[in-house]
């Protein structure tokens, strides 16, 4: 299709604990947002009707425009499932696979696909969302004349390393690190051993860092939350930092990348500001890519080529 580019567009990133949406303009500009809790997993009605209640006030200021949906919403899971294009995945195959949900008739909308690969262990490894970003980084690398980076880091509760030295999405590799950190901190024996409130200690998260790389490994480091508390070596207050500091250094030490290459971090979180402090620590060039940036310039890109 050849979007009107005086009319504005819609970007939606639906995950499964929360729905953003933006209206934006042709290059990129933030018109209005709306960032709600109405992820996939949260809400009791319709797929149409959630969508309708968050982007309704701009239907009817603007009409029909198009609308483009990235994340989980493409999932089994989500209002219709999209299969994932498998890697190397080219930003012109993503918006070949849209899918224009014919029953709702709104406005026009596309799902986009999500992306199938292999991960650095050489299982099958898959993404929703982050495909959009990838693409949506390298154009703000290009517009911001910045070089780019051998990495890009997508933090979050399943965090994704994607190798950023093509045009096309081609390795990438997912590490649950979030899941696992609020998992043990919530549920397990380590929560005696951390502040329930999440006070966070930098220095803390250093020790977890440099602790990530001595003798046995993830699974007795864990433990080390709970001991060094009842031997006095660390309080309540310092759990959550240390224990986010291991789970975070044996992530990055298993990333088999060169010492002092360039990552870039796409995100805008205290999460995302972490992972650039940790990278740091071990050397490598870190930088932040903000993440909404990242995902409305992927989106425009894909409606620019999508079909009609």
């Amino acid at each position: 299709m050849n979007p009107d580019q005086s009319r504005p567009t819609i970007v939606v990133d639906w995950g499964t604990s929360n729905f953003r949406a933006y209206l934006v303009t042709a290059d990129g500009l933030r018109l209005d947002r709306v960032n709600a809790a109405d992820g996939l997993n949260n809400i009791d009605r319709p797929f149409d009707q959630v969508l309708l209640h968050h982007i309704g006030g701009w239907l009817r200021e603007y009409g029909p425009i198009p609308t483009v949906m990235c994340g989980m919403v493409g999932s089994p899971g989500g209002w219709q499932f999209v299969p994932h294009v498998s890697t190397p995945a080219s930003l012109q195959q993503l918006a070949k696979s849209c899918v224009l949900l014919d029953a709702f008739t709104a406005c026009p909308t596309w799902i986009v696909p999500g992306v199938s690969g292999t991960g650095i262990a050489g299982s099958a490894d898959v993404m929703r969302g982050e495909e959009v970003q990838y693409f949506g980084a390298l154009q703000w690398l290009h517009n911001a004349r910045r070089e780019r980076p051998h990495l890009l880091c997508f933090p979050g509760t399943h965090n994704k390393w994607v190798d950023a030295s093509t045009d096309t999405l081609t390795a990438f590799s997912t590490t649950m690190s979030g899941e696992v950190f609020a998992l043990l901190h919530e549920h397990s024996i380590l929560t005696h051993s951390v502040d329930s409130d999440l006070t966070w200690r930098d220095p803390a998260f250093t020790a977890g860092l440099d602790y990530s790389g001595r003798d046995g490994g993830l699974l007795h480091h864990l433990f080390t939350v709970r001991s060094r508390n009842l031997a006095d070596e660390h309080a309540l207050e310092d759990g959550p930092a240390y224990l986010s500091g291991l789970i975070i250094g044996h992530e990055i030490r298993h990333l088999r990348a060169a010492a002092a290459c360039s990552i870039g971090i796409v995100g805008a979180t205290t999460l995302a500001q972490r992972y650039q402090f940790a990278l740091a620590h071990f050397g490598y060039d870190a930088f932040l890519i903000d993440n909404e940036d990242a995902t409305i310039r992927g989106a425009l890109a894909i409606v620019k080529n999508l079909s009609s």
